[in-house]
């Protein structure tokens, strides 16, 4: 936790690199590399009023260890050109005992913005 929130400081907060942002909704699914069941799926809705600039999500395979998905550079680059739908995947960075965790994070990302003149108001 401690390391999490030294990273969420660094990044800044999420208006700051996207002054126009209004809403972002991520829908996360997490599978097997080889698309086999154990599937996890969800939305993230981000508050982005509050919203650190870091898009850090742990594996969730209880057997991995030190896992997870940094779609941070992504996702921050998307928002940045205004992308109002995109999507992503990224290879869990954890490891199974002697092996590399074998899960698959697919997101699909929709954002809104303020209009040039909302952002001037």
């Amino acid at each position: 936790m401690l390391q999490r929130g030294k990273r969420e400081q660094a990044a800044g907060k999420l208006l700051q690199k996207v002054p126009e942002l209004t809403s972002l909704n991520l829908e996360i699914r997490e599978t097997r590399s080889n698309g086999l069941a154990n599937d996890t799926q969800y939305i993230r809705r981000v508050v982005v009023e509050h919203a650190h600039a870091l898009f850090e999500m742990p594996c969730s395979y209880s057997s991995c260890d030190n896992g997870g998905y940094d779609v941070t550079r992504e996702i921050l680059n998307a928002l940045a050109s205004r992308t109002a739908r995109f999507e992503g995947e990224c290879a869990c960075r954890g490891s199974c005992g002697s092996e590399f965790c074998s899960r698959v994070l697919r997101y699909v990302a929709t954002a809104t913005y303020r209009t040039n003149a909302e952002v001037g108001a």
